[in-house]
C-alpha cells in the first residue's frame, strides 16, 4: 500500500533514508520501503530493531542489532500481532 509518511524512516530493502512527507510502500509486517520495484518487492533486509530484547535461542540483543520478526496469534480470542527479535545468528546475518 502506498501512504505518505508521517516520520523519517529506513527503507527495509535498501537501509537508506525515507523522507516525512515521501511517498513510501508501506505494509504492517514487512515495514517502510521506497515505492521503486527494486526496493518494494525486495525483502525486509533492513528492518530496524529500536529496542533491546531478547533472542528465542535466550541472547541478549542489543538496540540496532539483529532483525525484527512479526509474530501473529489468530487464536480464540481474535489473536494479536508483536515483534520478536532475532540475534545475528539467529537471522542469518
Amino acid at each position: 500500500m502506498i501512504i505518505i509518511a508521517k516520520k523519517d524512516g529506513t527503507c527495509r530493502a535498501c537501509g537508506k533514508l525515507v523522507r516525512k512527507r515521501e511517498e513510501a510502500d508501506f505494509t504492517a509486517e514487512l515495514g517502510l520501503a521506497h515505492p521503486e520495484p527494486q526496493c518494494s518487492r525486495a525483502p525486509a533486509v533492513h528492518r530496524p530493531n529500536r529496542r533491546a530484547g531478547r533472542c528465542r535461542c535466550g541472547t541478549w540483543v542489543e538496540a540496532q542489532a539483529g532483525r525484527l520478526r512479526l509474530l501473529e496469534d489468530n487464536g480464540a480470542s481474535g489473536g494479536g500481532k508483536h515483534w520478536a527479535v532475532d540475534c545475528a545468528a539467529c537471522a542469518g546475518l
